[in-house]
This record gives structure tokens, sequence and C-alpha cells, in this order.
């Protein structure tokens, strides 16, 4: 591809000297969209990716190198050190690795899909010395090739024990890093948000089915959002719905801190969920939401950003002291991954499903307690794009989450004021073995909710509330909500 440019030029020139023999404007056109073509096609035949990569191989561990690519080893680096870049090969008729400066004899071996420097003729397929300027060494698809795309690992070492120091290494044709890990580390992350998403989510329509009933029946509501429980109504005595629509609002955002051994990790979130429901009769109404969250991550060695638009569906149920609610949802988020390698976009599809039951015992005119429980399921289909992660396939987590506890809610002339105990169990299917260091999510944990409500008019409401989770976990979590309700 790369080979035939100067041909291509020379077609391009001739193409532009017979413009003159064309006799109408059309034809103008047409050749100025074929030039256009011929310089596009020659800037992809000639676009490499490039990185440069400054290290030193002072005090690094050593091995005995291969000499070439084996399969003798060598008697004067029988101890040398060295250090290891991981690339990803993504343009392997133009790969290329050499060292462009350094301050002693480098010394370059190529291993793909693992390295382990006590078996240094394992998956060796280059090795090189002097091919580069003096005594720099060079590696590339001419002279040790064909290579095919995938991980491999690029030792940069010395030529006797005697020889380390700082080094330049110049890349082309890969990415840094290894895409799989990338996306392991995409899945981890994005199954994370996705779950305490639909936690909030979930929550959401829960006290939106709930606030709608105790509206039309002019009472109290008790409804806030943010967990998936919800709340029932104060009172367990059914009245006539009044109204045909019920609409709401919820500015929401989260926070949960992964202190790793190696990297810590902070997830961060702020969204708005919207919704609507009617009363199909005195025992159910039957809504649909929709929401948007702008989603953040931040490591040592990697940050991610999203946007996640959904839409959720939702039935909600009640009659005397019990209450229900039932939902779907189905999302898709976008996101950008910047890594030391560069930057990857990445696009995903979710769904999730979850269900919730409550019952309310009274234990005077103005004391409620609310046993509740709550199921929640939910899969993400991610799909690596471009950059670091173009190439790294597709990959689908799961997430399941399940809530027990019970609400203690006391009711004023003015509104009603809150505080839940909770145990959740936690279930993913994400990689916990990361490059970043491990992560686990799951597990048992508690969760401690507070806050209240206040009717503003005879059939609208204003609630906030705020909630501590994961507490007990490798990933503990805060949130805090603020709701609107209106009857028409």
């Amino acid at each position: 591809m790369i080979g035939d440019t100067p041909h291509r030029w020379s077609t391009l020139i001739l193409d532009v000297a017979n413009l003159h023999e064309l006799g109408n404007v059309a034809a103008i056109v047409e050749m100025h969209r074929h030039i256009f073509m011929r310089l596009f096609i020659i800037f992809l035949c000639n676009r490499h990716e490039q990185d440069i990569i400054n290290g030193d191989t002072t005090g690094a561990p050593t091995w005995n190198r291969p000499i070439g690519a084996g399969p003798g080893l060598s008697g004067s680096g029988n101890a040398t050190p060295f250090q290891t870049v991981n690339v990803t090969i993504t343009q392997p008729l133009s790969f290329s690795a050499e060292t462009t400066v350094a301050g002693f004899d480098t010394y370059l071996h190529l291993y793909q899909t693992g390295f382990d420097p006590n078996a240094q003729l394992t998956n060796l397929v280059a090795g090189d010395d002097d091919g580069g300027a003096g005594f720099l060494s060079l590696i590339n698809a001419a002279s040790d090739g064909p290579f095919t795309p995938g991980q491999y690992i690029v030792v940069v070492s010395g030529f006797s024990n005697g020889s380390f120091g700082t080094y330049t290494l110049e890349i082309n044709g890969a990415i840094l890093g290894f895409t799989g890990s990338l996306l392991d580390e995409l899945e981890a992350t994005a199954g994370t948000l996705a779950r305490l998403t639909t936690r909030q989510s979930f929550g959401n329509t829960r006290s939106g089915a709930q606030n709608s009933f105790a509206t039309r029946d002019l009472q109290s509501p008790l409804g806030f959002g943010g967990n998936a429980e919800g709340a029932p109504v104060v009172s367990s005595k059914n009245g006539p719905l009044m109204g045909s629509l019920y609409v709401w609002g919820e500015f929401s955002g989260f926070r949960a801190d992964h202190k790793g051994s190696k990297s810590p990790r902070q997830f961060l979130s702020t969204g708005l969920q919207v919704g609507a429901d009617v009363a199909l009769d005195d025992n159910f109404v039957a809504g649909l939401s929709a929401g948007y969250n702008d989603l953040e991550e931040r490591s040592t060695n990697i940050e991610t950003e999203g946007d996640f638009f959904y839409v959720q569906p939702y039935l909600g149920y009640r009659r005397g002291a019990w209450s229900a609610e039932a939902s779907l949802m189905y999302g898709e988020a976008d996101y950008d991954q910047i890594s030391i390698g560069g930057k990857g976009t990445a696009d995903s599809d979710v769904w999730a499903i979850g269900l919730s039951v409550a019952r309310d015992l009274e234990m005077s005119n103005s004391i409620t307690l609310t046993p509740m429980a709550s199921a929640r399921y939910g899969e993400e289909d991610i799909t690596g794009k471009s950059g670091t992660l173009a190439g790294a396939g597709s990959t689908t987590v799961d997430f399941s989450e399940y809530s027990v506890g019970a609400r203690w809610t006391r009711t004023t002339q003015n509104g009603v004021n809150y505080i839940g105990l909770h145990a959740d169990y936690v279930d993913s299917s994400a990689p916990q073995a990361l490059a970043g260091g491990g992560f686990d999510p799951e597990g048992l944990s508690g969760r401690v909710e507070f806050g209240g409500g206040v009717r503003v008019t005879a059939n609208s409401d204003l609630s906030m509330g705020f909630q501590i989770g994961g507490i007990g976990s490798d990933l503990p979590d805060y949130a805090a909500q603020v709701r609107y309700g209106m009857n028409f």
C-alpha cells in the first residue's frame, strides 16, 4: 500500500494535466471529486500510529537475553537489565520498534501474546542488536516480519550486563497497551456505572408510581427515589384516584470510591429523569420515564467519560397495605476512554428489569414502618469502536442487585420525614483482575437512607433525600436527589 505511493502521485498529476481536455462543467466537477478521492486514499495509505516512550533500565530486573531471535542465549548479556512495553499491533505492514536515543548499546526483542524472562525463547518472534543508527536497535516488518495484528511485548535491554540507562523508544503501527486489557477495564467501569445508575432510575420509577397514588388520593407523599424500594403511602386505606396524569422529574447524582491496592477508582454521575403515568384503575398506574446520565470514572492510569440515554416503562400497584412496582429499561451509552496509550471510544446497549414490593405497618397515626424488598438484573453489551479500543471486539457484562430492608416514616402537618436501613447483595460478571489493580464490588453491604418531602400544593409535592450505600464493601457510594411531582 505504501510502496506504490509515488505511482499514485504521478497518476494524480496526470489527472490534473488532463483537465483542459474536459469540455463541460459536469466533467470538471467529476474530476475534482476524482482528485479528492485520490488524496483521501493517499492519506489513508500513509496514516500510521506512532508513540514515543522514554524509559530507564537503571536498576531494572535482569535476564539472560537471547541472541537475536534465538535459539542461543547471550554470554555477555546473561544478567542485563530490561524493561517491557506492551503494544497491540494494528498495522502489521508498517509496524516498527526502534531505539532512537540511548546512552548505552541497546538490544530489542519482540514477543507475541506473552513474555517470561525465565523462558526467553517462548513466544519470541524477533530480536535485534544494531539494526538502527550506530549501537541502536530496530525491529520492523520489512526485516523481521511478517507480523499479524494482536498483542505483543517489546523488551528493551542492553548488549552486555553493563549496558543500561535512559533510552527513547519509537513505536509505529501499534497502540500502546493491550486492547484486551483496556476492554476489561471498560467492562468493569461500564458495568459498575450501569448498576449504580439503574439502582437510582428504578428507585425513581418506584417512587413515581407510589407518589402518584398518594397525590391522587390527596395523601401525604413519601416517595422520594434514589433507592430501589421507594416509599409506600402513609395510609393503608385506598381512596378514589383523582386526576388523570401524574408528572414528575428528578435530578440526582452519586459518587462511589474504590480504594484498590494499586489504583484507586472513583465513579461519578449526575442525571435527570422525568416520567408520567396514568391511572388504570384504583390499584394500578402505568407510566413511562426517560433519562440522561453524565458518567465518569477516574483512576491513576485510565479515565473514562460517558453519556447514557434511556427509556423506562413502569407499572405501579397498590392495594391496602401492599404496594409493588415492576419496570423495564433500555438505554444506550457512548464512552471515551483515555489511557497512557491514547484515546479509545466504545458504545454499549443496556437493558434491565426490576421488581419491588413493600408493606405498610401502621405503628400509630403518624408513624409507619415499611418492610420492603427488591431485585434488579441487567446486561450491557459493549463494543470497541476506535482509537485504542479499535479491534478490541465486543463483550457483555451482567449485573444484579438484591435488597431487603425497612423504612421508618413520620408524618407531620407539613409533610413527612424518614430513615431506612437496607442490606444489598451485588453480583457481576465484570472482570476483577485488572491491569490497574484488583476490583471487586460484589458481595453483601449495608445502606442507610434519610430524607423528607412536603406538599407544595394540593396536587404537587417536593422531596429530597440522601443515602450512603456499599457500607462494609470495597465500593462505598453516596447519593443525593431532588424530586418534584404534579398531578393534572
